[in-house]
């Protein structure tokens, strides 16, 4: 469902000279659905819907400024009306044959190698079909403030990005607390893609007790198909650890795409938990579609690894999803 972030604004700096844009591009997504959830009835929902606005401007000597400020809009559906807005990727950085060169907020190397999210829906969604597991419970899906990026150019259809990340904790806050590297071949929007990356957590990143998280990842798009792998390890030094499987599968025919998720984790020696998902979608034109998915999770997954706690939950959700 969602386009990888950091492509909307710095792939194009690494892959084809960016055009000079005297003024700022807006833009959005909006999702909202009709979710029924096992045991908590049903709701209105916004899934990560979100207005940015981005840029680049020549500096000379092929040298560029490039921006985003990118902002969730969890009050669409917020009876109250709090947190009017939410941070989301929000950078300033520097572009060139070198690559680019970024500071600010922004998704974590490992979580930008995924691949596509073809039935994301704040229930299935890469996070949540890991059933908490890794650090902050996001199974590799962090983003983070204070962050130092380089991007580096294409070389042959490869990429490599370096992160370095000063935890939110109250420990030493260098920008080394964590360190995330991935390693990208071939793009997201057709053919043949393949990742792979790994985050260090130092032991002021996780209050005492250093982590690694691994993730490998490959997909394959082409005339309406679309279908992917990935596998991720998580590990800390007290000896807990885990591993998630993911597997999508999506072809669109004509106005239709049908799609399906599968997940498998374990965490910590706890019970196996599995996830399925199966939806549909329609596109009404390019950038406006409705759809409906179908999410079973089992008493593991549902549990986060505690079967014994977890009670097998079922979603239903429709909506409507429109990009600009």
């Amino acid at each position: 469902m969602k386009k990888n972030i950091i492509a909307l604004a710095v792939a194009a700096a690494i892959s084809t000279p960016m055009v000079a844009q005297a003024d700022p591009v807006v833009y959005g997504h909006l999702k909202l659905n009709l979710k029924n959830m096992t045991d908590k009835g049903t709701k209105i929902n916004s899934t990560a819907s979100r207005i940015g606005v981005k840029g680049s401007n020549k500096l000379g000597n092929g040298l560029k400024a490039v921006y985003k400020l990118e902002f969730g809009l969890p009050q669409l559906t917020d009876k109250n009306g709090k947190d009017p807005l939410m941070a989301r990727n929000q950078y300033l950085g520097l572009a060139g044959s070198f690559g680019v060169v970024l500071m600010g907020r922004h998704d974590t190397p490992m979580k930008m190698s995924q691949p596509s999210d073809i039935l994301n829906d704040g229930a299935a969604d890469l996070k949540r079909m890991a059933f908490g597991m890794g650090m902050y419970g996001a199974g590799g899906e962090v983003r983070a403030g204070e962050v130092i990026a380089y991007v580096s150019p294409s070389f042959s259809g490869t990429k490599i990005v370096v992160a370095g990340v000063s935890a939110d904790t109250d420990a030493d806050q260098s920008p080394l607390n964590v360190i995330s590297v991935a390693v990208m071949h071939g793009s997201k929007k057709k053919g043949l893609y393949l990742a792979g990356a790994y985050n260090a957590w130092s032991k002021d990143a996780t209050r005492g007790d250093a982590a690694t998280e691994m993730r490998l990842s490959a997909q394959y798009k082409a005339a309406g198909l679309v279908t992917s792998a990935m596998y991720q390890t998580f590990d800390k030094t007290t000896g807990k650890d885990g591993n998630n499987l993911q597997l999508q599968l999506g072809y669109k025919m004509g106005k239709i795409m049908p799609k399906i998720k599968y997940s498998t984790a374990s965490y910590d020696g706890a019970d196996t938990g599995t996830g399925i998902g199966v939806g549909v979608a329609y596109f009404l034109a390019k950038k406006t579609k409705l759809y409906m998915n179908y999410i079973n999770q089992d008493d593991a997954m549902a549990g986060k690894g505690d079967s014994s706690t977890g009670k097998a939950n079922t979603i239903i959700a429709a909506g409507l999803v429109h990009k600009f």
